[in-house]
């Protein structure tokens, strides 16, 4: 007998970002018909929205789903197959604009501040406490399911819940497109891809529609075999889908001799020096490198790194919720979310990964976030580490790859080593662990600096620190 439809809970699913796009692709999958969908978050106004939206989907799209909604999870966690999670501990992009700033006064200029750098610490930190939470509580109610994490910091926080809970947990990010989309530009004529004047790939909402059908045209012709950590992955293979023609030297033969300097220098320099191409894009990767910052030779101006539009993404947000607001009163077809890139929403493979798992429907995924075990074998096993798979019954399994360049996988390996102490340190409220997870930052270089980067964070962020309030002295 063929197993039941599952049950799939969607924590953050008031949000108009994340959940416009989960919950149709969610709705549309024939194959999850007749599953039961509860849709958890803590905003009553937004989760009705999105509640009212997710139902003309089922009705429209004859979905024949059973769809709850409830601002508490332990209402809907029991019996759950599925737990997605992409939530935020405080307003999104204000609480991010003070991880850039908050650094900024003490004179250290981050060049994104969201999974590296000081400011990725205390997004770890006001994250931390609700993401395990999340996890403890499915321990109690439902300790067979798999915690989707689409929550950054992606690499600590779903380390998190591998290392400190029993929950089995799958990191999911689409970054790898933008490696797509950048060897697509450099290849284009190839395919005679339109490429737009000046295109970046850059992570700015107002930059998604010419981003998008780059990085789809890239996923058409290419495919791509990348392996590292989140947001700092690296090519091992490239090739043309349809011939099977290694296009690696190509690629690097037009990049790095002659294509456009202004394009992603960042990532050339990168390719060029280490002799593989990272996958992440400028403004992502930077984050993990000590020479991105320094005041005196301004890599931000050099490389063109662009910091995120906070305003951007507040006015996306906006135009999002108005979407949301329009399809719930009628005054929208439902049926324009069956086309999500019109939107400049990114489609997230959550409904091919639920199937697959629950249905044993074989599923190759390009980027899967997962305990190493030996995947990348000059990386720490315990680590999370980023690498395609195949999704089954079974389970997930990674494919194996040859170990990374001594260079590349340090600067991984300082990465894991950073996250590894950022974890134990939010989880504890741990001020010395803190002390030191800041002061392994490749952007920090001052320890007076790196004490009053930490003593601000603390004091500003302390309704989303509760773990930090305990009697502990602070550090001199």
């Amino acid at each position: 007998m063929p197993p039941k439809p599952p049950k799939i809970v969607v924590l953050g699913a008031g949000s108009a970002i994340f959940g416009l796009g989960a919950l149709a692709r969610i709705i549309q999958n024939e194959r999850l018909r007749g599953a039961e969908l509860a849709m958890v978050d803590i905003d009553a106004e937004s989760l009705e929205t999105m509640h009212n939206v997710a139902e003309k989907m089922n009705e429209a799209w004859g979905a024949g789903m059973h769809i709850t909604s409830t601002t508490d999870r332990l209402q809907a966690l029991p019996g759950a197959d599925f737990v997605i999670v992409s939530i935020q501990v405080g307003p999104r992009e204000t609480v991010w604009e003070m991880d850039w700033q908050i650094p900024l006064r003490h004179g250290v200029r981050q060049p994104y501040a969201e999974n590296g750098g000081p400011g990725a610490f205390s997004h770890t930190a006001r994250n931390l406490p609700v993401i395990l939470g999340i996890a403890r509580d499915m321990e109690r109610l439902c300790p067979d399911a798999w915690y989707l994490n689409l929550t950054n910091p992606l690499i600590r926080l779903s380390y998190a819940v591998h290392r400190y809970t029993k929950i089995k947990v799958l990191g999911l990010c689409h970054q790898l497109l933008w490696g797509y989309a950048m060897a697509a530009t450099v290849l284009a004529d190839r395919w005679a891809i339109p490429i737009p004047p000046d295109f970046h790939v850059h992570t700015d909402a107002t930059n998604m529609p010419n981003f998008i059908p780059v990085a789809m045209a890239g996923m058409k012709h290419l495919d791509i075999k990348a392996a590292g950590i989140n947001h700092f992955s690296w090519v091992y293979d490239i090739r043309d889908r349809e011939t099977g023609e290694d296009l690696y030297p190509l690629l690097r033969e037009r990049w790095l001799n002659g294509f456009r300097k202004d394009f992603e220098p960042l990532t050339r320099e990168m390719f060029q020096i280490f002799g593989m191409m990272p996958t992440a894009g400028d403004s992502h990767m930077c984050e993990y490198l000590a020479y991105a910052h320094d005041p005196v030779t301004k890599p931000w101006e050099k490389y063109h790194l662009r910091l995120q539009s906070w305003d951007g993404n507040r006015q996306r947000r906006a135009e999002r919720r108005a979407l949301a607001a329009a399809i719930a009163s009628g005054e929208r077809s439902v049926d324009d979310l069956r086309d999500l890139h019109r939107f400049a929403i990114l489609n997230e493979p959550v409904p091919e990964i639920v199937t697959a798992l629950h249905f044993n429907e074989r599923f190759y995924s390009q980027q899967l976030n997962i305990p190493n075990n030996g995947l990348i074998p000059n990386l720490p096993d315990e680590a999370i580490v980023e690498v395609p798979g195949v999704l089954s019954g079974m389970g997930i399994q990674g494919l194996a790859f040859p170990a990374l360049p001594e260079g590349i996988a340090e600067l991984c390996r300082r990465e894991l080593t950073r996250s590894k102490i950022a974890v134990e340190a939010a989880l504890h409220g741990d001020r010395d662990l803190s002390l030191q997870a800041l002061l392994l930052d490749p952007m920090i270089s001052d320890i007076d600096t790196a004490r009053a980067i930490l003593d601000d964070f603390l004091t500003e962020f302390a309704e989303y620190l509760p773990q930090f309030t305990h009697d502990k002295e602070p550090i001199a």
